[in-house]
C-alpha cells in the first residue's frame, strides 16, 4: 500500500527533466521519428510508475491491432489509471481525446499534444464538434485516436457496469473509414479509486478485441455502432473476469 504523495513525486521529477528533453523533441522534424520518440519516453516512464505502484498487466490481443493503418480504439472507463496502462502498451503513437481539465496543467498538456491528444469541453457542443473533426483529420493522417465514449469514469460497483455510449465518439471511424478496435480493461480502479489518497498494488486485465470494419457490419449494426460496440466491449470484461477467477482458483 503506498500513498499518492510518492506517484506524485516522481511524475514532478519526470516532468521536471523531461521538460528540457521536450524542448530538445520539438526541434525536430515532425513525423513518425519524432512520435515514436515521445511515445518511448513517456511509455518508459509510465511503465515505471506501474512498477512503483506493483501493478502486473496481462495484456492479450495486440496483434490484433492492424499494423499499417490508424484505427478507433474505443475503451471502458473507470480510473485515471486506465491512460496510464495504455500508453504503457501501446505499439504505437496515439493521440486520446481527454477532457480540458487536463490541459491545465503543466507540462503533461505539452506532453500530451506531443502524443496528438486533444482536449474535449464536454459542456461546449460547438468545440466537441471541433475536436471531432480535428481527430477525423489526424486518423486520415496516420494516427490512432482512443476514446471512452461514456465520456467519464463509469463508477458501478461491477467491472460489467458501462455508462451509455455516445454516438458521436463513433462519427471518427464513420468519416475517416477506420476500423474500430475495442478494449477491455479490468481492476485499474483497485489502484487508486476504491481507497484514495492510498494506492494499492492490482493486476490490471486488458484485452484488444477484433478489429470492427464498418462496411463489413449490416446496415442496422451501422446505424447501432454505438451499442454494438458496448455489447463487444461487455463481452470481452466478462471474458477478462472469468480468465481472473480460473487464475484465483488455480485452474488455468
Amino acid at each position: 500500500m503506498l500513498s499518492m504523495v510518492l506517484v506524485v513525486v516522481v511524475l514532478a521529477v519526470f516532468l521536471s527533466f523531461g521538460s528540457l528533453r521536450l524542448f530538445s523533441i520539438r526541434k525536430m522534424e515532425k513525423g513518425e521519428k519524432r512520435d515514436d520518440l515521445v511515445l518511448s519516453i513517456v511509455g518508459g516512464k509510465l511503465r515505471q510508475i506501474l512498477k512503483i505502484c506493483k501493478v502486473e498487466l496481462s495484456v492479450d490481443g495486440l496483434d490484433r491491432i492492424p499494423e499499417k493503418e490508424a484505427v478507433l480504439f474505443i475503451g471502458n472507463h473507470r480510473s485515471y489509471f486506465d491512460i496510464v496502462v495504455a500508453y504503457s502498451i501501446l505499439p504505437r503513437p496515439t493521440g486520446f481525446i481527454s477532457k480540458k481539465e487536463i490541459a491545465k496543467i503543466p507540462n503533461i498538456e505539452l506532453w500530451m499534444r506531443e502524443l496528438h491528444c486533444l482536449f474535449l469541453d464536454r459542456e461546449n457542443l460547438k468545440q466537441n464538434l471541433q475536436v471531432i473533426i480535428e481527430a477525423i483529420k489526424q486518423v486520415k493522417a496516420g494516427i490512432s485516436m482512443w476514446i471512452y465514449p461514456e465520456g467519464t469514469r463509469t463508477r458501478g460497483e461491477s467491472e460489467l457496469d458501462l455508462g451509455e455510449f455516445k454516438a458521436g465518439s463513433f462519427k471518427i471511424a464513420e468519416k475517416s473509414g477506420c476500423k474500430i478496435v475495442p478494449v477491455a480493461m479490468i481492476n485499474t480502479r483497485r489502484i487508486m479509486e476504491e481507497d484514495f489518497p492510498r494506492l494499492h498494488s492490482a493486476k490490471v486485465y486488458v484485452q484488444f478485441g477484433k478489429p470492427i470494419d464498418l462496411s463489413e457490419l449490416s446496415e442496422e449494426d451501422r446505424k447501432n455502432i454505438a451499442e454494438y460496440t458496448k455489447e463487444r466491449i461487455r463481452e470481452m470484461l466478462a471474458e477478462l473476469k472469468e480468465k481472473e477467477a480460473r487464475e484465483l482458483s488455480g485452474t488455468v
